[in-house]
């Protein structure tokens, strides 16, 4: 075993286990809504009862999908922490640099965000939060969301920066995501819509009739 400090070891967890995740990834988006179509065409006979079957198995399975991913994130730390002592860089904690192992510059960015109060967020840290390539078809309304926070909490300094305070804030003035925001903007949730849209395709034209 070899000390490494966090945002360096990284890469080499990404160089280990990035192909695994990526492939599992995949399987659980494309490939699962195929399991849940096959077992309700094995299961019933009738079309109606075979949707709901595969209903059912969508249910089941996605929770026990996440259990078996858990596991499998837990595994491959196991291995990696055999080979690597994580050293926590920049005052972070033994869990925060766990995080920056398996996320790397986002994990260090969300980090120091989350230490930061509002008044404090500078243009830099409000483009953060438009990064990426689905996020930028929501930039204006990211960045007006923010801004409007930040100056929120400039002009009221007594009120204490915590989640309750945010939401309430964002839902009395107006700026709360949208549900088409969040479902582009927001990796799982996209993740998802691909699945279920999958599973409703095939449950809709039955292919394999």
């Amino acid at each position: 075993m070899f000390g490494m400090l966090d945002y360096r070891a990284h890469k080499l967890y990404l160089l280990m286990f990035g192909i695994p995740w990526f492939l599992i990834r995949w399987v659980i988006i494309v490939g699962l809504p195929f399991l849940y179509y096959g077992i309700g065409r094995q299961v019933a006979d009738y079309r109606l009862l075979q949707i709901v079957a595969s209903l059912v198995a969508l249910f089941v399975i996605e929770i026990l999908a996440a259990i078996v991913a858990a596991y499998i994130d837990k595994f491959f730390m196991f291995i990696f922490n055999l080979f690597v002592d994580v050293i926590p860089s920049d005052n972070r904690s033994k869990e925060e640099a766990i995080l920056v192992v398996k996320s790397g510059e986002v994990a260090i960015k969300l980090i120091e965000l989350d230490k930061k109060h509002p008044r404090e967020w500078t243009e830099e840290d409000i483009a953060f939060y438009h990064r990426g390539f689905f996020a930028w078809f929501f930039k204006e309304k990211i960045t007006h969301r923010i801004e409007k926070m930040r100056n929120y909490f400039i002009e009221n300094p007594d009120v204490s920066f915590n989640e309750w305070n945010v939401k309430d804030y964002l839902v009395k003035n107006n700026l709360t995501m949208s549900f088409v925001e969040h479902l582009f903007t927001n990796a799982t949730y996209r993740a998802s819509a691909i699945s279920y849209s999958i599973t409703l395709l095939l449950l809709i034209f039955n292919p394999w009739k």
